[in-house]
């Protein structure tokens, strides 16, 4: 897994059994490697590549993300039965029908010699939905007893049930924010919101960001890494005010858009995982709002939640189940998605 917010490569060893009435798991083995700074270089930019160079990007990242995985595999002695790659988003418009997730599954799984399953996104937009957010079925099929659950990284999105169904959508940019405006202070994100705890209000700058279109949008929605540089930044950059300030001011706009989502009951238990998770700053932004119970679970769980998630919606693509919601990304049935590859 490879989020937006370009910290490094999530692989997780997952172990998934089903007991007659419910699926459980256990994360055996985690670790995230930061990208070599070519890497870095490539995907921060890869948007701007002329069809041929993304075409052989997306070769050679597969097999970076092989060789990933094999040294992986060898480092815990492990005997995974197949991979399950996201790959990392470059481009996801399901208004006008595409998306690509960059890393040939077949380069993975040559060089593994393991059944791969990747590109979990296009038969939902070609189904005419969101292919996004994918991660609800998870919190369906694992997390369950959480009335919420909230992930918090590059993008914060959420699910919940409503009447029985499960139901899910991207609520904002967060962490693509944060590490941006961090950046602009020599580093690569904001420990603990160390930075914007420094800051204070600005509320012009509040006011921008959530009067951004996106927020006028009705479920399902989802936001792509190319809409928030193209219509959250900027915003961002209007402003000639302190970065402490900034960071200050985004912190309280993701809070207030989180909790807008939220039901009052303070009944309702609210998991939260991701990068943003660490974050103390902002865990007590989201509390201060309504004064809800943000529960921040053990550190692999909210470090490698996601790396889960598409492991369990690789076990179901193989197992011809259902992995997608229809109910969460608009599309018109739910669907077993994901390309299988052979070694």
């Amino acid at each position: 897994m490879s989020g937006s917010s370009l910290d490094g490569l999530d692989m997780a060893y997952c172990h998934f059994y089903f007991d007659g009435k419910q699926w459980n798991f256990q994360i055996e083995e985690a670790e995230t490697i930061s990208y070599p700074a070519e890497w870095q270089n490539a995907l921060s930019t890869i948007r701007e590549y002329p069809s041929d160079k993304l075409v052989e990007t997306d070769l050679n990242y597969g097999i970076f993300l092989g060789n990933s995985v094999t040294d992986f595999i060898k480092k815990y002695r492990l005997e995974p039965d197949l991979i399950a790659s996201h790959g990392h988003t470059v481009f996801h418009n399901p208004d006008a029908g595409y998306t690509f997730q960059l890393g040939s599954g077949q380069a993975i799984a040559i060089i593994t010699g393991i059944v791969t399953v990747s590109d979990f996104r296009t038969k939902d937009i070609l189904l005419n939905g969101q292919g996004a957010p994918l991660v609800p079925i998870g919190d369906e099929l694992l997390f369950h007893e959480y009335s919420y659950c909230l992930n918090m990284g590059g993008i914060a999105n959420i699910s919940y049930r409503e009447k029985g169904i499960r139901k899910g959508f991207d609520l904002c940019p967060a962490n693509q924010l944060l590490n941006y405006l961090s950046r602009q202070l020599g580093e690569p994100f904001d420990e603990n919101g160390r930075f914007a705890q420094l800051g204070k209000l600005y509320k012009p700058l509040f006011d921008a960001l959530n009067d951004e279109a996106y927020y006028l949008l009705r479920n399902p929605k989802s936001l792509s890494n190319e809409y928030v540089e193209n219509n959250f930044l900027p915003i961002l950059d209007t402003f000639d005010i302190a970065i402490e300030n900034k960071l200050y001011s985004v912190v309280k706009h993701i809070a207030f858009q989180v909790n807008r989502n939220l039901s009052n009951d303070k009944k309702n238990k609210i998991l939260v995982t991701g990068g943003g998770a660490h974050n103390r700053f902002l865990i007590k932004a989201l509390q201060l709002e309504k004064g809800l119970d943000f529960i921040v679970p053990s550190q692999k769980i909210v470090d490698f939640k996601e790396a889960l998630l598409f492991a369990l919606m690789g076990v179901l693509r193989i197992n011809h189940l259902s992995n997608c919601l229809a109910s969460v990304t608009g599309a018109s049935h739910d669907s077993s998605s994901g390309v299988v590859f052979y070694p």
